[in-house]
């Protein structure tokens, strides 16, 4: 499991910048770099799930997540399995509404 920081407000499973999905896929197959890069598991915050913790794959918000990633030139992706240490999932413009305005900040091209 690796350390995940949310850093994407307007997602329903974020809560104090921790996940509550008990893993997030991380997409981007051909991404060179970060902002080529999105979090599948992205759903935008409404008011009627303000707390959804009754629906679907929830757990208690923690740093530990498991991290699935298409993203197969990311020096952290081992067999679409994320292994850095510290994750952080971020934005790319100001208040995200779709998946694609999401990003993994942590993404390394491979060297």
């Amino acid at each position: 499991m690796n350390k995940l920081k949310c850093k994407v407000d307007t997602c329903r499973h974020n809560k104090d910048n921790l996940c509550m999905l008990n893993k997030i896929q991380v997409d981007g197959p051909a991404a060179m770099e970060s902002r080529e890069t999105c979090c599948i598991s992205y759903a935008e915050r409404t008011n009627s799930s303000q707390n959804s913790s009754s629906m679907g794959n929830y757990s208690q918000p923690s740093e530990s997540t498991d991290i699935h990633c298409s993203a197969e030139h990311c020096t952290y992706n081992e067999n679409k399995k994320c292994h850095a240490d510290c994750v952080c999932v971020g934005c790319c413009c100001n208040d995200p509404s779709v998946i694609s305005e999401t990003e993994c900040c942590t993404f390394e091209p491979r060297a």
